[in-house]
């Protein structure tokens, strides 16, 4: 249904279940694209990462390069949010790669909702599993 994919992550178990639905959205068979995005914060205008989001970015980037073994066209887009916000700077790459949805945990709700308003494109936002929520 949908060629372009772009997945928005953090290192939170919404984040990774929206990666999940994202990626079996994609079928490399049909030459299908995923773009997987983090939104780091910035200081003065400088990307800063804390250890987390390095851990973060590396695990992502070996899965991007998995993916890519694989044969499933992919690519790793690590941003700050200058300006507007992270649903601002998400917005923003999936413009920049022509992405036909976005797809997004609804654990950072507000950027979630933000998305919704304002990207201009089908957002999926993807809830946390049942199971999260089991005593």
């Amino acid at each position: 249904m949908f060629e372009r994919v772009l997945v928005a992550v953090d290192d939170s178990v919404g984040g990774d279940h929206a990666f999940g639905v994202a990626r079996a959205m994609v079928n490399r068979e049909l030459g299908h694209e995923l773009t997987v995005v983090h939104v780091a914060r910035s200081v003065n205008g400088r990307m800063v990462l804390s250890p987390e989001e390095r851990d973060l970015r590396e695990r992502l980037a070996q899965t991007v390069s998995r993916l890519l073994g694989e044969g499933v066209k992919s690519r790793l887009e690590t941003v700050t949010a200058f300006r507007g916000g992270p649903a601002f700077a998400i917005a923003e790459v999936a413009e920049q790669v022509d992405a036909e949805v976005i797809v997004v945990g609804t654990r950072a709700g507000e950027v979630a909702s933000r998305l919704v308003r304002t990207a201009g494109r089908p957002v999926l936002t993807v809830p946390l599993p049942v199971a999260c929520f089991a005593d």
